[in-house]
């Protein structure tokens, strides 16, 4: 393929434009993993408050337990997939602010999964892990709060509260976001895809 490009010796408006029609096409590809991914993310989130919960005394600042940091890491990573397949959704209707809202969320969750990875391995400073969720999370309820104006409007409303939720660090907070992300996920595959109607959903 990258052959036939050379010898096709495009310009540089034509690479461009086929450039965009590649970043196009994988947007799509995540709109449709957005409702699976919240899905297997809530229910990891779910998982995880329970164990937290369960503590006979609650874990030292900022609030996680060695035994389930790895959970909470892949929790992480399969949300920050499910935002971005939010926004791609609805990213036409939801323009400059939606897409640097977007950016905000998937740089701090991004963050915060690395610093609760290194935890796994060594110390991390306890601050690395809470700016990185708290700039996560306030970028996922800024998402939330611009997919409101959307079709996704009950997506977007569960989302924006439950991810303002998280970001007081309660230990029961971790299971109101796993049920949230669990409701987006099957709202998400309930309506399908806005973009693509062909897309299967649930009736």
């Amino acid at each position: 393929m990258l052959a036939l490009l050379e010898d096709a010796n495009l310009g540089a408006r034509a690479q461009l434009d086929l450039a965009r029609g590649a970043l196009d096409a994988w947007f799509q590809a995540s709109t449709r993993v957005a409702g699976p991914a919240a899905l297997v993310g809530g229910g990891l989130w779910t998982i995880a408050g329970v164990a937290v919960v369960g503590q006979a005394t609650p874990p030292d600042w900022p609030g996680y337990l060695i035994d389930v940091l790895p959970m909470n890491v892949a929790a992480i990573a399969f949300g920050l997939i499910a935002i971005l397949g939010c926004w791609a959704r609805q990213r036409d209707r939801l323009g400059r602010l939606g897409a640097a809202a977007a950016l905000v969320a998937i740089a701090g969750q991004g963050a915060w999964a690395v610093a609760l990875g290194a935890s796994v391995i060594g110390p991390t400073p306890g601050v690395a892990i809470v700016v990185g969720q708290a700039v996560g999370l306030g970028g996922a309820v800024l998402v939330g709060l611009a997919m409101v104006r959307t079709d996704d409007l009950a997506v977007g409303a569960v989302i924006a509260v439950a991810s303002a939720t998280m970001l007081f660090g309660w230990p029961v907070a971790w299971l109101a976001y796993g049920l949230a992300w669990t409701i987006a996920g099957s709202l998400l595959i309930r309506v399908g895809d806005p973009i693509d109607p062909s897309w299967p959903r649930i009736a």
